[in-house]
C-alpha cells in the first residue's frame, strides 16, 4: 500500500498537553500524550484516553521552558492492540505557524535525546 501523505514524517517522543473546545469554546477535554511522528501537516499523537472531537489547542514546552502552541483538527481517534489511543491530528494555522511549531518540536526532542545520550555516555 503506498504511503500518500504529502508530507514526511519525523518519529518524535514529545509530550504534547492538548485541550479540545467545541464550536461555542465551552472545553470538552483536556491532557496529556505523547507524539509519535511529526510533519509539516500534522502529528500522531498516543494517549491512554480517546480524545474528544473538535478544536484541538496543542502546546508544548521548550528546553528553556517557554510554552509554544498550536491549534489543530481531530482527524481520527482509534485504539492499538496495545490499549493506548493514536489519534491522526491535522494542524490549522498559516504555514508560518505550522512551520515554526514543528521546527520547534522536533529540535526540542532532538536536544532532550542528545543530552540523554551524552549523560549515558558520562
Amino acid at each position: 500500500m503506498a504511503d500518500r501523505r504529502k508530507f514526511p514524517r519525523t518519529r518524535t517522543r514529545n509530550l504534547i498537553a492538548h485541550v479540545s473546545v467545541d464550536d461555542n469554546g465551552k472545553m470538552i477535554s483536556q491532557g496529556l500524550g505523547k507524539a509519535l511522528d511529526i510533519s509539516q501537516g500534522g502529528m500522531l499523537l498516543e494517549t491512554p484516553y480517546p480524545i474528544e472531537a473538535g478544536l484541538l489547542s496543542l502546546m508544548a514546552v521548550d528546553k528553556d521552558n517557554i510554552l509554544f502552541e498550536i491549534n489543530a483538527d481531530l482527524v481520527y481517534c482509534k485504539k492499538s492492540s496495545l490499549g493506548m489511543y493514536q489519534s491522526g491530528i491535522k494542524f490549522v494555522g498559516t504555514e508560518l505557524q505550522v512551520r515554526s511549531f514543528v521546527t520547534r518540536l522536533i529540535k526540542e526532542y532532538n536536544h532532550r535525546k542528545n543530552s540523554l545520550s551524552i549523560a549515558l555516555y558520562q
